[in-house]
C-alpha cells in the first residue's frame, strides 16, 4: 500500500538531500520559527516539515497536487489530525508491545510476537477503515482520495475477516500441530507447521500414537522446542515480513500526515495573530512578473508575537528589485518576506499574503551581511566575496538571490562597482535578484534598466517609519539622521 500524499508517483523522503545553505537560509529568513510552529514539539512533524521546506520542488505538477492535498487538509483538520493521531498509537503501542524481540532470540518468541503485533496492526487499520468510510466524501483532492479509497478497497471487510480468522489459530495457546517425516539415518525432515481446524482434522489425529515428556525432562523438553522451531521457521518469517510491511505504511502514512498536521498548525498559529494565509498561484519558470497583496514576514509575526505590516508588490517582466530607504524602514523584513514566500510556495505550503503570485524558481539563495570575523583571519569584505564565490559555483539561470546590504563594507565607489558587476553577471545570465542596499551610485546605475524594478523604504515627513515598502527610486540619503535625533534626544531626556 502507498500513502502517496506528499508525490503522486513516489514516496517522500526525509533523508533526501536539502538545498545548497541550508543553514544559512535557516539563519537569514529566520526559518527556526516557522519550523518550530510547525513542529509544536512533535519531532516527526520538525522532521518532515524540514526536510519539505529545504527540498523545494521544481515541477508545477508536483507544486499543485501538494497544494490540493494542503487545501483538503485545510478544509478538513480534525480528519487529518485524527488520521495522524491513529498513526501515533499505533507506533505507541508497537512500542509496548515488540519489547519481547529485543529481549529474545527465541524463534517461538518472534513468532508469538509477531501474532500479536499484526493484531495490532489490524486493529488499527481497521480504525483507518472507519475513518475513511465516513469521512471521505469532504475530501476532493487526488491525494486523499486516493488514499482513503485505497484503504477502503483493500481493507474490506473480507480482508479483516481472514486476517482475524489466520491469527485466531495461530496462537499456540491451545499447542502447536507439526508434521514430519524420516530421512536418512532415522532423522525427522520436512517439519512443517498444520492447520489445527481443517475439515476432518481431528478425525485424522484421534487415534495418532503420541507421548507425554515427563517434568523434568529438560533435554526432551528442549529436543521438542527445537523441532517446533523448524516446523514455524517459514511461518515466522512470514508473519516478521508482514508486520514489518506494515510496520513501514503506518511510518510512511505517520511521515506524509506529518507535514500536513504542521502546516495545520501554523496556519492556527498565524489566524490567531489575526494574519491572512493564502495558497499562491505559481507561474512556469520563464515568467518573471510577481504580484502580491499584503505580503509580510511570518517569521517576525512568530518572533513578535503579534500581527506585522505587510506590503503590496506588483511587477511585470522584472529581474532586478533594487530597495533602498530610511534605515530601519523594513527593507529587511521585505527581503526575508520574498524568500520565506519562495520557499513555502515551493514546497506546497501556503504562504503570509492575502494574495501572491510567484515565478517557479530553480535555486533559492541568500547573502546577508554578517558580523566580523571574530578570529581576525579575513576582512569582512573577503569573507563576502568567498561566499558569493560558493553560490555563484550553483546558480543556474532560473535561480533566485537576495543581497542584504552586500559589499558595503568598503567605500562608496568601490562596493558600487561590485555590486554592479556582480549584479549585471546575474541577471545577464537569468537570474532574479533581489538586492537591499544604500550604495547611491550602485542604485542609481540600473535606473534605465528595462528589467529593474525600484522599491524603498516609506518615511513621512516627520520623519517616521511606516515599515511599508513602496515603489520608488533611490536616493542619496538613507536618513540616519532621524536615528540621530531619536536616539540623543531619548539620551536627553534621561
Amino acid at each position: 500500500m502507498k500513502v502517496n500524499l506528499m508525490f503522486k508517483d513516489k514516496d517522500f523522503d526525509l533523508k533526501a538531500q536539502p538545498c545548497l545553505g541550508k543553514e544559512t537560509l535557516t539563519s537569514d529568513l529566520g526559518l527556526e520559527y516557522i519550523l518550530a510552529n510547525m513542529a509544536q514539539g512533535d519531532d516527526v512533524i520538525y522532521a518532515a516539515s524540514s526536510a519539505a521546506l529545504f527540498c523545494p520542488l521544481l515541477t508545477l505538477e508536483e507544486i499543485r497536487y501538494r497544494q490540493e492535498n494542503l487545501s483538503d487538509a485545510l478544509r478538513n483538520p480534525n480528519v487529518v489530525r485524527k488520521l495522524y493521531q491513529i498513526t501515533i498509537d499505533t507506533e505507541n503501542n508497537r512500542r509496548r508491545s515488540s519489547w519481547y524481540w529485543l529481549s529474545y532470540s527465541s524463534l517461538s518468541t518472534i513468532f508469538s510476537s509477531a501474532v500479536e503485533l499484526l493484531k495490532l496492526y489490524t486493529d488499527m487499520l481497521m480504525e483507518l477503515r472507519m475513518v475513511a468510510d465516513s469521512k471521505i466524501s469532504g475530501f476532493q483532492s487526488e491525494g486523499f482520495r486516493n488514499l482513503l479509497t485505497m484503504i477502503q478497497r483493500e481493507l474490506n471487510d473480507a480482508y479483516f475477516a481472514e486476517v482475524r480468522a489466520h491469527l485466531s489459530e495461530l496462537k499456540d495457546s491451545e499447542g502447536t500441530l507439526i508434521s514430519a517425516r524420516l530421512g536418512n539415518y532415522l532423522q525427522g525432515v520436512d517439519y512443517v507447521l498444520r492447520r489445527k481446524n481443517r475439515k476432518g482434522f481431528w478425525r485424522r489425529w484421534l487415534f495418532a500414537p503420541s507421548f507425554t515428556i515427563a517434568p523434568r525432562d529438560d533435554a526432551g523438553a528442549k529436543d521438542l522446542e527445537n523441532r517446533r522451531e523448524r516446523a514455524i521457521n517459514e511461518t515466522t518469517n512470514a508473519l516478521a515480513q508482514a508486520a514489518e510491511h506494515l510496520r513501514g505504511f503506518f511510518d510512511m502514512l505517520r511521515c506524509e500526515l506529518a507535514f500536513y498536521v504542521g502546516c495545520l498548525n501554523l496556519a492556527d498559529r498565524l489566524r490567531e495573530l489575526h494574519m491572512p494565509i493564502c495558497i499562491p498561484h505559481v507561474l512556469p519558470p520563464e515568467k518573471e512578473d510577481r504580484f502580491g497583496h499584503g505580503l509580510y514576514d511570518v517569521s517576525l509575526a512568530l518572533a513578535k508575537n503579534e500581527a506585522v505590516v505587510g506590503n503590496d508588490l506588483e511587477a511585470v517582466n522584472k529581474r532586478l528589485y533594487i530597495i533602498t530607504g530610511a534605515n530601519q524602514g523594513g527593507k529587511t523584513t521585505f527581503l526575508r518576506s520574498i524568500g520565506e514566500a519562495q520557499l513555502m510556495a515551493q514546497c506546497g505550503i501556503f504562504v503570509g499574503t492575502e494574495s501572491y503570485t510567484l515565478p517557479l524558481r530553480k535555486g533559492i539563495f541568500t547573502h546577508f551581511k554578517k558580523e566580523e570575523d571574530p578570529t581576525m583571519q579575513r576582512g569582512k569584505l573577503d569573507e563576502e566575496l568567498s561566499r558569493m564565490s560558493q553560490i555563484a559555483e550553483s546558480l543556474k539561470p532560473g535561480s533566485l538571490i537576495l543581497f542584504n546590504e552586500s559589499f558595503a563594507s568598503t567605500n562608496e565607489r568601490e562596493g558600487s562597482e561590485i555590486c554592479r558587476q556582480i549584479t549585471q553577471a546575474l541577471i545577464d545570465c537569468q537570474v532574479e535578484v533581489f538586492f537591499v542596499t544604500l550604495l547611491f551610485t550602485f542604485a542609481s546605475a540600473f535606473l534605465s534598466h528595462p528589467q529593474a524594478h525600484f522599491l524603498s523604504a516609506e518615511r513621512l515627513e516627520n520623519g517616521q517609519r511606516t515599515f511599508k515598502i513602496v515603489p520608488g527610486e533611490p536616493m542619496q540619503t538613507a536618513f540616519g539622521v532621524d536615528l540621530y535625533r531619536e536616539i540623543f534626544a531619548q539620551s536627553g531626556e534621561r
